[in-house]
């Protein structure tokens, strides 16, 4: 038998139901669905025979089926004893991995660390992956793979839409990528109007980034013998500016530094900034957030 759970308050009068793809579960007939069994702390729960199963919950009248309120998302899928979240899925990412080096994912929900630190992924037979719950009314999930190899790289920032996923695997629905092994550029967002990274060096780095409308390029270097704006470059139609912080006076370094891409942003919009440090340039993105708020 599979033991299935879910945690859902209802109103006085109704009650969870599930409903699924096998003649166990109605064949998607809410009228044949099986009405779960409330236990303490609004938990529902029901055993049902053991076979792969697809199936979401519904709630209606306690008595009869009549009126139905479907949970969101896409279907679920599972095999074995399950404990479900309403309105969450459980998410599989995955992305080919054959040389085996370290990847990390973050993201903008909790369970991704809201790009505030990175997961490590697993590593299995040339495929990396991490599995988490999300939620699935969350509209603005975003994501990103990190490569630790001789370098460091991290693919553009990916927007995620569950409703559209139909993929899965075991009872995850799953997120595959399999474009990512030869990833040069790096990208990281800051914030909606800053993304930083290491200076594009080739055509195909300035057509990535203007792929993903990064087309305003402002290159810090820190060296005495360039001017301040030592030059502007047009390249793929992305405008690249190299601006020299050596001549910022010591002593308002950090306000001359906001200054400077805050008047980036309100003539641009949305600016990549870049240096061939990334330790450099995180210090000063740390002083541009520090004094930003």
């Amino acid at each position: 038998m599979i033991h299935l759970k879910i945690q859902f308050k209802t109103e006085f009068g109704q009650a969870v139901y599930i409903s699924g793809n096998s003649k166990y579960l109605g064949q998607w007939n809410p009228k044949q669905a099986i009405r779960m069994n409330w236990t303490e702390n609004d938990i529902w729960e029901v055993e049902v025979a053991y076979h792969e199963i697809e199936y979401k919950y519904f709630i209606s009248q306690y008595e009869s089926v009549q009126t139905v309120f479907w949970e969101s998302g896409p279907n679920r899928v599972t095999t074995k004893h399950i404990f479900d979240v309403w309105n969450h899925r459980k998410v599989c990412f995955q992305c080919l991995n054959p040389s085996n080096c370290l990847i990390y994912i973050s993201g903008s929900p909790e369970t991704l660390g809201k790009f505030k630190k990175r997961i490590r992924m697993k590593n299995k037979d040339g495929i990396s992956q991490y599995t988490c719950l999300l939620d699935i009314n969350d509209a603005q999930i975003q994501y990103q793979y990190h490569f630790l190899t001789k370098s460091e790289y991290s693919s553009p920032v990916y927007k995620l839409d569950l409703e559209s996923e139909q993929s899965y695997y075991k009872d995850a629905l799953l997120i595959y990528s399999d474009n990512l092994a030869n990833l040069r550029q790096m990208i990281f967002q800051l914030n909606k109007n800053i993304c930083y990274g290491y200076v594009p060096q080739s055509q195909d780095d300035y057509r990535t980034l203007k792929k993903f409308n990064l087309k305003t390029i402002v290159e810090f270097c820190n060296t005495q013998e360039k001017s301040l704006l030592e030059h502007q470059l047009q390249k793929d139609d992305c405008l690249h500016m190299i601006v020299n912080l050596y001549h910022f006076k010591q002593e308002n370094f950090t306000q001359r530094l906001l200054q400077l891409i805050q008047i980036f942003i309100q003539k641009y919009g949305l600016i990549y900034i870049c240096n061939n440090s990334l330790s450099h340039l995180r210090k000063y993105l740390q002083v541009y957030e520090k004094l930003s708020k």
